[in-house]
């Protein structure tokens, strides 16, 4: 009797790699005599959340600036959204990312209108070179109220509070629809009501995030929003720990991190951490 074989469906394709975000390699910075990063390697996947900890000094923002490529690492590789660093065009590459840092803040007039700055990021810079759309004020104005500053939609920079400031400069940042979003020292200067109030806005943005790689980097846990899932820890320029924050944001991890012997509590999703008595 002939058997016959049977049919099969097509093959189903294989599941296309996970490519990282950010990707560094045996990274070396030095400044003038002094070596700032020493063989950092690091991988940031999409959709994921980092929080980079470290004491003044430790290298969070030469590593920023690294991944911005507004520093060029003195050995090492370095990609960011696919493009190898020597290879890409950084300007294009920034049109990709979002930064909110104090580094942009100095290059921003106080008499700057509200919503002309937030539609300037559309083209990756704090002025708008070509013309504005209609659409482009519109989602500024929406992205102003989706951060909590739908009060401020009609006024300048001048009239604003420094937390204020700092959720009109995450909407500018977001203009662009970035696929990776950065924040240096987010809450930096922020009393403690104004704290609560921003980083509130964040987890908002955090749950309806799609496609949006965030990183901040902070020298307090407590400014680290619910829903961050991954922690870099630096110390004099080298990683201490690296990975899921439930498993590696621990009180001997930190102690390591920050060179005195401290304790850490978490409530309601945020990170506390209060100095050991000897």
């Amino acid at each position: 009797m002939l058997r016959l074989k049977p049919r099969r469906g097509p093959r189903p394709l294989p599941m296309a790699r996970p490519r990282p975000v950010v990707s560094l390699s045996d990274v070396s910075l030095v400044l003038g005599k002094k070596k700032v990063l020493s063989h950092v390697s690091w991988r940031v996947m999409q959709g994921q959340s980092w929080a980079i900890i470290g004491p003044n000094g430790a290298g969070k923002t030469s590593l920023l600036s690294i991944v911005n490529g507004y520093r060029w690492p003195s050995s090492g590789e370095v990609s960011v959204l696919g493009r190898r660093f020597g290879e890409a065009d950084l300007r294009e590459l920034r049109k990709e990312t979002g930064l909110v840092s104090a580094f942009l803040d100095s290059m921003i007039k106080d008499d700057r209108k509200v919503v002309e700055l937030v539609v300037s990021g559309k083209f990756g810079s704090t002025r708008t070179w070509e013309e504005v759309q209609e659409a482009d004020v519109e989602r500024a104005r929406s992205l102003l109220r989706s951060v909590g500053c739908a009060e401020q939609i009609g006024k300048t920079l001048s009239e604003l509070s420094q937390g204020e400031r700092q959720k009109v400069e995450i909407a500018r940042a977001l203009m662009a629809k970035p696929k990776l979003l950065i924040l240096d020292e987010p809450c930096e200067g922020l009393d403690i009501a104004s704290r609560q109030s921003f980083l509130a806005g964040l987890e908002r943005l955090l749950g309806r995030r799609g496609r949006t790689t965030y990183i901040e980097v902070t020298h307090r846990t407590e400014d680290i929003p619910a829903g961050f899932d991954h922690v870099l820890l630096l110390r004099e320029g080298r990683v201490v720990a690296a990975g899921e924050i439930s498993k590696t944001l621990t009180s001997g991890n930190l102690s390591r991190c920050l060179g005195t012997d401290v304790e850490l509590k978490r409530w309601k999703g945020r990170f506390y951490m209060t100095a050991r008595s000897r």
